[in-house]
């Protein structure tokens, strides 16, 4: 029987007692007694149900009071979880405003408890990333009513007071009350600044170790390529320097001297072609091993030009017509006098055997703004507009080169020589109609070297 059955009872009886007053003057007393005996024997029952109830409602208080105290054991228990979590851990509102924090998190942040609570947590998340933070938040309040929605985890760069920025991995679980609805959010931070700089230092290991591989496979690639081109290269011009000399021993008494010299002008064109060879093999291995560097002196640049060509000429016997203009403001410059012969002999040996013979091929050389300004110019076969962009690439020839001897290296080298003196190398070409190169190097005094350049040579 509860409480309210008793009181009922109770009122029932008191109304009879009432009545039994009111009768008592009117019955006999007999029936008195009879009546009262009745109320009497309700009355101990609802005495004994009173007592009945007031032991359950005694086991109630004591079985109360057990539940407060395990709820306070297991507040003390949740409080000491909450501090010894070795990552930081908070309990925000919807909004983020924080009313919880552990020991760790005034560690992580470096700031103490009571300037914590009461705060907003975006004012420790790095500026830049507040916007995403932002959303990321909204997105948690707008997904509230999903009801399997318990975790989300994300990456986020955090600001602690008066230290730099770290990375921290987050971890937000929802907190809901009795009728599922979201009434906090749990955050959990850890610092993963150090795994992070650690996974960097690996992919960049990763990433180096594939650039060495990719360039072990290239150099490799290289030394193929190069031995075929190289040997295929040297037989034309050694054939003809045995044909000549095996002619020249066998028949030079029967010859007049001008079908002498015209063999040993083809030895002396087959040496200075396989001289020219053996230069551009040497300046490739050099860049290769990261050996081709800059190293500038004092030269007279119209003297070294003039030559030069002269040595050009003599190699071309006079097959093409050499026009040679120089109108240089200072005449000694600050050049790399190696690096420029690689760069005018190539520029130059191409004209004259890309040009048809009789043809006229023109040099100029002119300085200004403490820069020299280089230009070959001839009207030979042109370079086809989808070899242009990759001209300065090794062993590339043009689609028109047919069976012209080279081994596509010489404009590489150029480009090169050109890149170490920090200058730079143009080219107008059309089929048919010749080809222009200007090359526009700045002198050593005001030289800043491209050490991007460098370190590409070198890698």
């Amino acid at each position: 029987m509860n409480l309210d059955d008793l009181a009922l009872k109770l009122q029932n009886m008191h109304q009879r007692v009432a009545l039994l007053q009111r009768q008592s003057q009117q019955q006999k007393a007999q029936e008195d007694i009879e009546l009262f005996a009745a109320v009497l024997q309700e009355v101990n029952l609802a005495l004994e149900e009173l007592q009945i109830a007031n032991q359950d409602l005694q086991q109630q208080n004591k079985e109360l009071f057990n539940t407060q105290q395990d709820l306070v054991a297991q507040r003390q228990r949740y409080q000491e979880l909450f501090e010894e979590v070795p990552d930081a851990y908070l309990v925000t509102d919807t909004k983020g405003l924080i009313q919880e924090a552990n020991s760790a998190t005034t560690i992580l942040l470096n700031i103490s408890k009571s300037f914590l609570l009461g705060e907003l947590l975006e004012i420790y998340v790095l500026e830049k990333e507040l916007i995403a933070f932002h959303l990321k938040l909204t997105h948690l309040r707008d997904r509230a009513e999903i009801p399997d929605w318990k975790i989300q985890e994300w990456e986020v760069n955090l600001q602690p007071r008066n230290r730099t920025p770290i990375i921290a991995a987050v971890k937000v679980v929802a907190i809901r009350n009795q009728y599922s609805k979201l009434v906090g959010l749990r955050w959990l931070f850890r610092d993963i600044s150090e795994s992070k700089r650690t996974q960097a230092k690996l992919q960049y290991a990763e990433e180096a170790m594939r650039q060495a591989l990719a360039k072990e496979r290239q150099f490799s690639d290289l030394k193929s390529r190069l031995l075929t081109i190289t040997s295929h290269e040297f037989r034309t011009p050694l054939a003809t320097i045995h044909s000549s000399a095996e002619l020249l021993e066998y028949y030079r008494h029967l010859w007049n001297e001008e079908r002498q010299n015209t063999h040993l002008r083809r030895i002396q064109a087959s040496v200075m072609h396989i001289t020219q060879l053996l230069n551009d093999l040497l300046v490739l291995s050099q860049n290769e091993t990261g050996k081709l560097e800059l190293n500038p002196t004092p030269l007279n640049l119209v003297e070294f030009c003039r030559d030069l060509l002269e040595e050009l000429q003599q190699s071309d016997r006079s097959q093409h017509a050499i026009v040679f203009s120089g109108e240089c403001q200072c005449t000694e410059v600050n050049l790399d006098a190696k690096l420029l012969r690689q760069i005018l002999s190539n520029l130059f040996s191409n004209c004259l055997k890309y040009s048809p013979i009789g043809s006229t091929v023109k040099f100029s050389v002119t300085t200004a703004n403490d820069q020299a300004i280089l230009q070959t110019q001839d009207s030979g076969i042109g370079i086809p507009p989808s070899d242009i962009e990759h001209i300065f690439e090794p062993f590339h020839r043009a689609s028109n080169a047919g069976n012209i001897p080279g081994m596509g290296l010489g404009m590489s080298i150029v480009k090169q020589a050109v890149d170490l003196h920090g200058g730079e190398i143009t080219v107008e070409s059309a089929i048919g109609a010749g080809t222009t190169f200007t090359v526009i190097l700045p002198f050593s005094r005001n030289l800043q070297v491209n050490r991007e350049a460098q370190i590409n040579l070198t890698m």
